[in-house]
């Protein structure tokens, strides 16, 4: 007889899913992950308007993502109007993509995860039984915060990030006080490293995940113009559309995204994997955890994650140090002449590749926008490591199995709601 286990919402999870396991008897038949949140259509809001309102416009649609999609957005539309922006602008801009990767990665970790691992149901458990994680977590994320107030000009939806350049630099006193807190915080997150390495999970090993990432270019590990891939595959992020297969995913307001016909993984474990450089102290830290990160499955990503959260943190004290030295100027933009043309982009999200692709008619007007997200990419891979799981799991109670199978969907990090804009109209 069929019977069916609703896991419904999905809980510490940014955005509102669910997971359905059917069972025959006591055999998993089938595991459906559906991302029912409702859709925004970010891609039609974007058609006829002008190219400089573009990134204003598509930040929105995450706020902790909102640092990443507008550099991304400004990355597409400076390819397609041919812009090159100064060394100075390019160093804010990773700067402040470094801010949103250790805000990001210390929710997920301390708030989302860390609970599962003390055994409590959230903050407030963990306030109780790790007040000391607790405290770390507020330090961490308030160095990130920092970072985006002090270059971006407010914690969320930056404003000086503007095509072709970039707003008013950040003056003297202004690094030197995200300098001090960056360096009291990188011991943290060494202590975050060294704890979450402690609580990678045993048992049965799911599917070594195909690996994409974007293929970094110099010291920016997490930007670059080609994607690469586990079998050394690599291709121009114009060329995306030829590598990654879009598809409608059952009854969820998310697309789906399959590889060469193959479910894909991106995402810190995904970066990691395939030789995204390293400051010194995160190179430490992966080599110390080499074996249990190297085609490892999805579970190894928030160790994956505490080493990125070491690299963010160490490499903006190198742009910082960087910029005190330059003593940059406020600069203009550069000259922007519309023009029809198209434009794509990638930068690594916290939670793996995204991608904005846009066309311009010859008044700089968006006549067509796709937006591709990491939870979108991850979709079909979730799902077969959800079934796999559940397999392994076959005669364990209700209970056990929607906490294991929860646990699994934390360490994919899905951000739900940038994935849901991708239902077209």
């Amino acid at each position: 007889m069929n019977s069916v286990l609703e896991i419904s919402p999905l809980t510490r999870v940014e955005g509102h899913g669910c997971i359905n396991v059917l069972f025959a008897g006591t055999k998993v038949e089938k595991v459906s992950l559906s991302l029912y949140e409702s859709p925004r259509f970010f891609e039609a809001l974007l058609k006829g308007k002008s190219y400089s309102e573009v990134p204003e416009i598509i930040c929105r649609i995450c706020s902790l993502c909102s640092t990443v999609h507008r550099i991304c957005s400004l990355l597409a539309i400076e390819k397609a109007l041919d812009l090159r922006v100064s060394e100075q602008a390019r160093l804010y801009r990773e700067l402040i993509l470094y801010g949103g990767h250790i805000q990001s990665h210390a929710l997920h970790l301390f708030c989302l995860v860390l609970p599962d691992c003390f055994d409590v149901a959230g903050l407030s458990g963990l306030a109780d039984k790790a007040p000391q994680e607790l405290k770390r977590w507020l330090q961490i994320k308030a160095a990130g915060n920092l970072i985006q107030e002090t270059v971006g000009g407010r914690t969320i939806h930056p404003v000086t990030l503007i095509p072709g350049g970039m707003g008013k630099p950040v003056n003297r006193e202004g690094l030197l006080k995200l300098k001090e807190s960056l360096q009291r915080v990188l011991p943290e997150t060494r202590q975050a490293y060294e704890l979450f390495r402690s609580f990678l999970p045993n048992g049965d090993k799911l599917a070594t995940p195909r690996y994409v990432s974007v293929r970094p270019e110099g010291a920016a590990p997490f930007l670059g113009d080609s994607l690469t891939m586990g079998n050394g595959e690599t291709i121009p992020v114009d060329s995306y559309k030829n590598l990654l297969r879009e598809q409608m995913a059952g009854t969820g307001n998310a697309k789906t995204i399959l590889v060469k016909d193959e479910p894909a993984t991106v995402g810190a474990l995904a970066r990691l994997n395939l030789g995204m450089p390293l400051t010194p102290m995160a190179a430490t830290a992966f080599e110390e955890s080499r074996m249990l990160l190297t085609n490892a499955d999805i579970r190894a990503n928030n160790l994956a994650q505490a080493v990125e959260l070491i690299l963010a943190v160490e490499r903006s004290l190198e742009i910082v140090d960087i910029l005190l030295k330059a003593d940059f100027t406020r600069e203009e933009p550069a000259g922007i002449v519309p023009k029809k043309s198209r434009g794509s982009a990638a930068v690594e999200a916290p939670r793996g590749v995204l991608i904005h692709s846009y066309s311009f008619d010859g008044r700089g007007i968006c006549r067509g926008a796709d937006i591709v997200t990491p939870t979108v990419i991850n979709q079909a891979a979730m799902e077969r490591d959800l079934l796999a799981l559940a397999t392994h799991m076959e005669g364990a109670d209700d209970e056990e199995l929607t906490d294991a199978l929860e646990r699994l969907v934390r360490a994919y990090d899905p951000c739900i709601s940038c994935a849901v804009h991708v239902l077209r109209i």
